[in-house]
């Protein structure tokens, strides 16, 4: 049996907000504390919240998972606990292996430092040493298209040129563990697609990936297997499609899929002209939601009354924006 590269047993993390307490209060926090207690007669209110709870997994050497769900789901939670930024309130993360993240704009880099510090800094982070920072210097480069600004101090980057001098190094710099979450979408769709594609060869090299993205064609495209968060907790795991298929229909929309026919007819005030329709073999009833790439299959039956004419037939698509 593989032993797995990422253990996670009921993890969970807490966050008090607006409490106003911090770790270490200052004089100055217990004067104003103090103050507002005598001021106001309402007891403060402190908001508990659980932005991960329960969450359990194992992550084995050479897959690539991707983690979806809605805002607020827990996403970048789970990562910045795998990624060591943030502590667990609750559980336990194992990990095996030099991890590499790419977590938000700006996260791993200090912007005083020059882009070329950059790169010999986040290595050092990683525990390479200079050497082996310098045989994929030249290639780390050529992919970040970053050399005309290198020994610029990365501060003055515009945040497309930030995430790819960060994916560059993330990628190029062979960590066993790649963490990326949603900053690709700062980047043109030109140097999106190379991101894909370079995940794609890390990820033929047996090294793990977790991936989190709204964008379920990248996700469908790269990963085999995926986790779907919704409030915190794990609602489904397994393949990706079973589990993006989970995920669309669950998600309120309006479209990504095929409308009501009856509904239809009432709003254009129509004679009931279609009996029955399907759609892959499915009834129509309600919404139906479409995977990409998938094919589509239509069947829609038509009775015509004698007086029927100028009739026109058409099928109108909307995705998840509404668009």
């Amino acid at each position: 049996m593989t032993a797995s590269v990422i253990t996670v047993e009921d993890l969970g993390k807490h966050y008090i907000i607006g409490s106003g307490k911090t770790s270490y209060p200052t004089l100055r926090d217990q004067l104003v504390s103090n103050l507002k207690s005598l001021v106001s007669r309402a007891p403060a209110r402190n908001n508990s919240l659980w932005a991960l709870r329960n969450v359990s997994f194992e992550v084995n050497p050479g897959d690539v998972v991707g983690i979806i769900g809605r805002n607020g789901a827990g996403k970048s939670t789970l990562l910045k606990l795998l990624a060591h930024i943030t502590h667990p309130s609750e559980g336990r993360v194992s990990m095996r292996g030099r991890v590499g993240s790419l977590l938000e704009v700006g996260t791993g880099f200090h912007p005083e430092l020059t882009g070329r510090d950059n790169i010999y800094l986040n290595g050092a982070i990683l525990g390479m040493n200079r050497g082996e920072i310098r045989r994929k210097f030249d290639e780390i480069v050529e992919f970040s298209e970053v050399e005309k600004f290198l020994d610029t101090p990365v501060k003055h980057y515009s945040s497309g040129m930030y995430v790819r001098l960060a994916f560059a190094v993330a990628a190029h710099l062979e960590p066993e563990i790649l963490l990326v979450d949603e900053v690709l979408a700062v980047g043109d769709a030109q140097f999106q697609k190379k991101c894909l594609g370079k995940m794609n060869e890390v990820s033929r090299e047996g090294r793990t990936i977790l991936f989190i993205s709204h964008n379920m064609a990248a996700v469908q495209n790269l990963c085999r297997t995926g986790i779907l968060l919704e409030m915190g907790t794990i609602s489904a795991s397994g393949t990706i499609q079973e589990v993006v298929e989970k995920y669309l229909t669950g998600a309120p929309s309006t479209g990504a899929g095929v409308s009501d026919l009856s509904r239809i007819q009432r709003q254009q005030g129509a004679k009931k002209i279609f009996s029955e329709g399907f759609i892959n073999g499915k009834p129509l009833a309600g919404s139906h939601v479409v995977m990409p790439r998938a094919n589509l299959n239509f069947c829609l039956k038509m009775v015509f009354p004698e007086d029927a004419n100028g009739i026109s037939i058409g099928l109108h698509f909307e995705d998840m924006l509404g668009i």
